[in-house]
């Protein structure tokens, strides 16, 4: 009787731990309250090499698993935050309070990807890293890991660029809400879902589109990004370029261009958006034309090719004459 009773205690226990191993929290806000803690000591002292020991003690060494590998694929180090906690005084002050809310948003965030699951059942697990970057990317993808900036995730119209040369951060936080982080957050769990690496401009550009695409899904809305807003005003004329030169295996004129953009930056993203707008719209079976979507395969540029023939967005002779 008392081996019984253990056992039944014992399996108890098991399925306990494994209901908590299930549950555990997506949604990872840890970096953030040490980067500030690591900021407030770097204020205390003028000496550049102590500085960096803070950043290094109280931020790397205490890092998550999301923040190390955002470093790696931002080259992000003590050193480099220390430069820009220097050289940017206002833009921190001013972004503070805004990367602190994002505790706020677990909830919602959990919430927009259970919606993401309904529209797409085979939807992965990802875990949900939000750091301090180093003023390079909003967010971005590792693995099953989606890595985000809330330096660039969070700012908005009211935060203080004027120490900043370049207007790149200026455009891109003029259109931002305070909402934004939801849709943001959705479009790099897609990315954890693809597959494969882009071969030229229109794998890229459907790669990145996609995601605001099936981010527009989820949340119900059109996304309000400068360069969406922009390329509906002026979609005939950006149809055309693209067509000269989506099949390039340059991006410098579409794609991360927004320190020498000559009007707004990533647009390819909005011809990428409109390809799959288009294919959805096409398509008699909605529920397939998301799986087709989300696990197109950008290793084989053939494949990307039909996507885009069959989506309806260019003519096939237009097509046919791409790079004319």
């Amino acid at each position: 009787m008392g081996r019984t009773v253990t056992l039944i205690f014992l399996c108890i226990v098991s399925s306990l731990c494994s209901g908590q191993a299930v549950q555990k929290p997506r949604v990872s806000t840890i970096d953030i309250d040490n980067f500030w803690q690591a900021y407030d000591s770097t204020q205390t002292t003028q000496d550049t090499l102590r500085q960096q020991a803070f950043i290094q003690q109280l931020y790397i060494d205490r890092g998550t698993e999301g923040l190390h590998a955002f470093m790696r694929a931002r080259d992000y180090s003590a050193p480099l935050w220390v430069r820009l906690i220097n050289r940017y005084p206002k833009y921190w002050k001013s972004i503070r309070p805004n990367t602190l809310s994002l505790k706020s948003k677990s909830a919602e965030i959990e919430n927009s990807i259970a919606r993401f699951k309904e529209l797409y059942p085979s939807l992965k697990d990802a875990q949900m890293y939000f750091t301090v970057g180093g003023l390079k990317s909003g967010g971005t993808t590792d693995g099953r890991m989606v890595l985000v900036g809330s330096e660039i995730a969070t700012g908005n119209a009211g935060t203080d660029v004027s120490e900043f040369t370049s207007n790149w951060l200026a455009e891109v936080f003029k259109e931002q809400k305070e909402d934004n982080i939801i849709p943001l957050n959705v479009h790099e769990y897609v990315h954890t879902q693809q597959k494969g690496e882009s071969k030229n401009l229109l794998g890229q550009a459907i790669m990145e589109g996609s995601c605001d695409f099936i981010t527009e899904l989820v949340i119900g809305r059109l996304m309000q990004t400068t360069y969406i807003n922009y390329g509906l005003l002026h979609e005939k004329e950006l149809k055309e370029s693209f067509r000269k030169e989506m099949f390039s295996k340059s991006y410098n004129n579409w794609l991360y261009n927004g320190d020498h953009a000559e009007t707004v930056a990533d647009l390819g993203y909005f011809m990428g958006y409109q390809i799959c707008k288009s294919y959805y719209a096409h398509s008699t079976d909605k529920k397939k034309a998301i799986k087709e979507i989300i696990e197109l395969n950008y290793n084989n540029s053939k494949v990307v090719k039909k996507f885009l023939i069959n989506s309806g967005y260019y003519t096939g002779e237009e097509v046919s004459k791409a790079g004319e």
